[in-house]
């Protein structure tokens, strides 16, 4: 049976209707992720789906979608009777969170040590460039920016597209904490300091002296920090427990 113009048309419209509803809620899900990040929907307040819809001219299938897409993320949870809510900051989320990103972060500096060639080197040193530069603009945004595309170079340096997307995964939620630590930074130069350290590391093959400069930097300023609220129970991880921890264990 051979389908009939009409019939091709209405099917070909379907599909162009559901790819221009996804390209929608694609752009939906980057308005409001954006502005979690930058803290302009605060932790525990609600995302209405109507007025987002009338605010950003869309029906409110794609804002359904975005906020979804949003929850998979981790950065609002959809609650009964309440709707979207913005993810409250707490020290037990946040220690999973460094947890799980150091695991990651490990494996990828083995291979990167592995790789470490010129190539790998040279687009590492462009990275710590341009992060001095945001540095050098005292802009907050700019330099949370740079130092994660920092850290994500290091990732791609692994050549694993699975431990690539677990960690782009992960991006959202590490810039929705990263204000906490990073604000614990008594000189911002510090910043680059620590990436120049494990930069010059990784050049020397040297994974262990490596691990612990990462570690160092990654876990700077998490002393379950008075700005993150515990946990339900008032619990923090028995491991991302920051420089205190560290010490404790060393002495």
């Amino acid at each position: 049976m051979v389908c009939s113009r009409p019939a091709r048309r209405r099917g070909a419209a379907r599909v162009n209707a559901g790819l221009e509803r996804a390209s929608t809620a694609t752009r939906v899900a980057t308005v409001l992720r954006e502005r979690i990040t930058a803290g302009a929907a605060s932790p525990g307040s609600r995302i209405v789906e109507l007025d987002v819809a009338r605010e950003l001219g869309v029906s409110r299938s794609p804002v359904r979608e975005a906020l979804l897409k949003l929850a998979e993320e981790g950065l609002i949870a959809i609650v009964p009777y309440r709707g979207a809510i913005v993810v409250p900051l707490q020290r037990r989320r946040l220690a999973e969170l460094l947890e799980f990103r150091l695991a990651l972060e490990h494996f990828a500096l083995e291979r990167a040590i592995e790789r470490a060639g010129d190539g790998v080197l040279a687009t590492l040193r462009e990275r710590l460039a341009a992060l001095r530069r945001a540095l050098a603009t005292r802009n907050r945004r700019h330099i949370v920016d740079e130092d994660l595309a920092m850290h994500r170079a290091i990732m791609a340096t692994a050549g694993n597209s699975l431990l690539e997307r677990a960690y782009d995964s992960l991006l959202a939620q590490i810039r929705l904490y990263i204000d906490v630590t990073s604000a614990r930074y008594e000189r911002l130069d510090e910043l680059a300091e620590e990436h120049e350290a494990l930069l010059a590391a990784v050049g020397r093959r040297d994974l262990s002296a490596a691990r612990d400069l990462l570690d160092a930097h990654i876990l700077h300023g998490f002393d379950a920090p008075a700005d993150v609220p515990p946990g339900p129970s008032g619990e923090t991880s028995h491991r991302a427990s920051g420089k205190n921890a560290r010490r404790k264990r060393t002495a």
